[in-house]
């Protein structure tokens, strides 16, 4: 217990041969109980040669009998009690309180870590491995050229077809490309094939950087083929042969060839209720006109025309 009562039971024991631990808990330092060693009533205090030392090593002893065991449990019970004392007190403080909570989300926090990253990595590698059961896609689309890439690239703002056709280029172009996972000798992976990105550097330089905003382009042929329910290996291309699907006439209905606005009419489609942001329910209630303000606004014009 506390070191700054001397009635403790930690003085009593230690008195007798108990000898402390290093170990600390929040409570302090305590009581090692498995390395008793009972003090000689014999044992001089002062210091000694190396001779009398084996004489008193030697010499016959005997315990010193006045430890009571009783009085150490009192000592123990008012430790306890002192202890329910102070933590009564702590608990009563606002401050020392949230100081005692702080501590304690750290600890539960500390604990539940490794626990959790177990729980994560097993987690991913699971994942991994149904990702790597799931077979390779096709399409009944040959693979897109260089110069049609292109020529889909420049044309993309000239309409919505146009988006949708080099979308689904994009989205056939990953049926031949190598995307895999690298694996060495002992299973583990240590990367992935270069996929779409990599044949953009080495096929179309002038493309490459321009990655991310084909891969906007792609996410909108995927979204529209989850939207007509097109599996594969339908591909995309298809879609924009008449008589055309219901969803594919409403968004070809605008002629406005804006990506936003082709993009946010899929995700109203698809998920009506999280995305359909001019819903009535989901628009804020409008602001009612302060008569204080409005008579505050006519005194100002007034004044200031005069």
């Amino acid at each position: 217990m506390g070191k700054k009562y001397e009635h403790s039971a930690y003085y009593y024991a230690y008195h007798y041969g108990w000898s402390h631990s290093e170990a600390r808990t929040y409570a302090g330092e305590y009581l090692d109980m498995h390395t008793y060693r009972p003090r000689f009533r014999q044992r001089p205090s002062e210091e000694w040669s190396h001779k009398e030392w084996m004489k008193w090593r030697n010499s016959p002893k005997e315990f010193d009998s006045t430890f009571n065991p009783i009085t150490l449990c009192v000592f123990a019970a008012v430790d306890i009690g002192i202890a329910m004392r102070d933590t009564v007190s702590k608990l009563a403080d606002p401050i020392e309180r949230e100081l005692m909570k702080r501590e304690l989300m750290r600890d539960l926090r500390r604990i539940r870590r490794p626990f959790y990253y177990a729980q994560e990595v097993e987690r991913r590698r699971n994942l991994a491995i149904a990702r790597r059961k799931i077979k390779r896609r096709s399409t009944t689309s040959p693979m897109p050229t260089k110069e049609a890439l292109l020529k889909a690239w420049n044309e993309r703002k000239t309409s919505r077809e146009a988006m949708i056709r080099l979308g689904g280029m994009i989205h056939d172009l990953e049926c031949y490309v190598d995307n895999y996972l690298k694996i060495d000798a002992k299973g583990k992976v240590i990367g992935r094939n270069g996929g779409i990105r990599g044949w953009l550097k080495e096929n179309l330089p002038e493309l490459s950087p321009k990655y991310k905003t084909l891969m906007r382009y792609k996410a909108l042929a995927v979204r529209l083929r989850q939207a007509t329910e097109t599996k594969d290996p339908t591909s995309t291309s298809k879609l924009l042969k008449k008589p055309y699907h219901p969803v594919v006439e409403k968004i070809l209905a605008d002629k406005n060839p804006i990506f936003a606005h082709v993009y946010i009419t899929l995700e109203h489609i698809l998920s009506p209720k999280t995305v359909l942001l001019d819903s009535p329910s989901l628009q804020e209630p409008p602001r009612k006109k302060s008569k204080l303000r409005t008579k505050t606004r006519q005194r100002n014009r007034a004044k200031a025309k005069s």
